[in-house]
């Protein structure tokens, strides 16, 4: 496995690459691996000549102070790092791309403010997306990594996961389309643990008796996925809460939308969408399920 640490070099084995005639297949991480972004890799290696896959870089950085954020990026070189490497090694990934902030953004002073015409007009686009209505800041965040990786990734896949894919990565693929990007995008499945819990990074920082609260959240979305009716959108979000609350969580917000747009409904009148952010001691956690009336 190849490992590039600057991204200079990145785009010279990318043209290396690109001149040899074969595709590369990306897939997107912030670090802390698991069974869930393997299995994108294994996607990944089926519809591209060479998978690569970025580490801990770059949105923990925009939302703390350059001293939280260096502290953050020592513990994940001292702890996680390796086995990063060893997962990625061992499930064939051919590149690890793993950029500095500073060689990424030039910025390890102060806090970058992320700002273009371009994502300014792509946001004002979707302005009345209750997502853009609730984090527009972390979609422009989202938006910019986008595109600096790309441009110097160059990829021709890039696969993304569907847990994902109803909130920041839905608007991933606007945002190719809009600036005419020809990358083929891959939805992957949502990956599971055995107690229903859609896999993510931050299971890690769960103790165990939280661990145990939080499977509450698929158990519930899984629960309403199986109703024959359904009652008013109020009534679907206060046992979703009611639930939450039960098994020691709180809700951060209940949204549902229509999958294809993310407008939010009134009613449940077609197939939905049903996001859940939620919060189980000091750990932010979401998932989503569909639901056809």
């Amino acid at each position: 496995m190849k490992i590039i640490e600057s991204i200079e070099e990145m785009r010279e084995y990318s043209r290396q690459l690109k001149h040899e005639g074969k595709t590369i297949g990306s897939v997107a991480t912030s670090g802390y691996l698991h069974d869930g972004h393997m299995s994108l890799v294994k996607i990944a290696k089926e519809n591209a000549d060479i998978v690569l896959l970025t580490g801990e870089h770059s949105l923990f950085y925009f939302n703390n102070t350059p001293e939280i954020y260096a502290e953050h990026i020592a513990e994940y070189h001292a702890n996680f790092l390796e086995n990063d490497l060893t997962i990625c090694e061992k499930n064939g990934v051919d590149v690890f791309f793993h950029p500095s902030m500073l060689d990424m953004y030039g910025n390890t002073v102060n806090k970058i403010t992320l700002s273009s015409p371009i994502i300014d007009r792509f946001i004002q686009k979707r302005a009345s997306l209750v997502w853009t209505n609730r984090y527009g800041d972390v979609i422009s965040m989202y938006a910019y990594c986008t595109l600096k990786m790309i441009n110097i990734v160059s990829p021709d896949v890039q696969v993304i996961g569907e847990k994902d894919v109803y909130e920041i990565n839905s608007y991933r693929k606007s945002l190719l389309d809009d600036l005419g990007y020809s990358i083929k995008l891959i939805v992957a499945p949502t990956i599971r643990d055995s107690d229903g819990m859609a896999t993510s990074s931050r299971h890690l920082f769960l103790t165990p008796s939280k661990r145990q609260d939080a499977t509450s959240i698929y158990q519930t979305l899984h629960e309403i996925s199986k109703w024959s009716t359904y009652p008013s959108i109020e009534k679907i979000k206060e046992h979703i809460t009611n639930r939450i609350n039960q098994a020691n969580g709180s809700i951060l917000y209940i949204d549902i939308c229509c999958p294809e747009t993310l407008e939010e409904l009134k009613s449940i009148d077609r197939k939905a969408v049903v996001l859940v952010s939620t919060q189980f001691g000091n750990v932010n956690l979401y998932d989503q399920i569909i639901i056809e009336p």
